[in-house]
């Protein structure tokens, strides 16, 4: 919406510089288009004003909550090419964006940006502590998992 909200007062703002070339020339004519260009100009002023103050609010507005990172235990893998010597290689998929990763064969450094790695919470409970936590379920098999509290290692199949 932000985004949109910006868009709509960029154009509104060319809209207005058009109509006031427009009553500058019907001015210059010795015509006036309702108003004289002296009050068209203060009406722009007042305008560029009401745009600025509503471009502060949605820049300062903070954004939606954020929502509680997951430790993920469990991480994919991404297949990359090296934009640079086109070299294909995988990179462990955290699911943090940008992921940031370095050819191995020429040492480039790039950053993964796009989608997130797909998958969901799950809760899982603790075979050795009972303790239930939540791991991030990318689908992957086995799935394998540590306990916060006793640091036992476990498997989900």
């Amino acid at each position: 919406m932000n985004k949109n909200l910006l868009k709509a007062i960029v154009i509104v703002a060319l809209l207005y510089l058009i109509w006031l070339v427009v009553a500058a020339y019907f001015e210059m004519e010795g015509n006036k288009i309702l108003l004289s260009l002296k009050y068209w100009s203060l009406i722009g002023v007042i305008l560029y004003v009401i745009f600025l103050i509503l471009e502060i609010i949605v820049y300062l507005k903070p954004s939606k909550k954020e929502r509680e990172e997951i430790k993920i235990i469990s991480e994919a893998l991404k297949k990359v090419m090296c934009s640079d010597c086109k070299t294909v290689f995988l990179v462990s998929d955290t699911g943090v964006r940008p992921l940031r990763y370095t050819c191995p064969n020429c040492g480039k450094e790039g950053v993964l940006r796009g989608k997130t790695v797909e998958g969901k919470a799950r809760k899982i409970v603790c075979e050795n502590c009972n303790v239930e936590f939540e791991i991030f379920d990318t689908g992957e098999r086995p799935l394998s998992y540590s306990c916060p509290n006793c640091h036992f290692e476990g498997v989900v199949s």
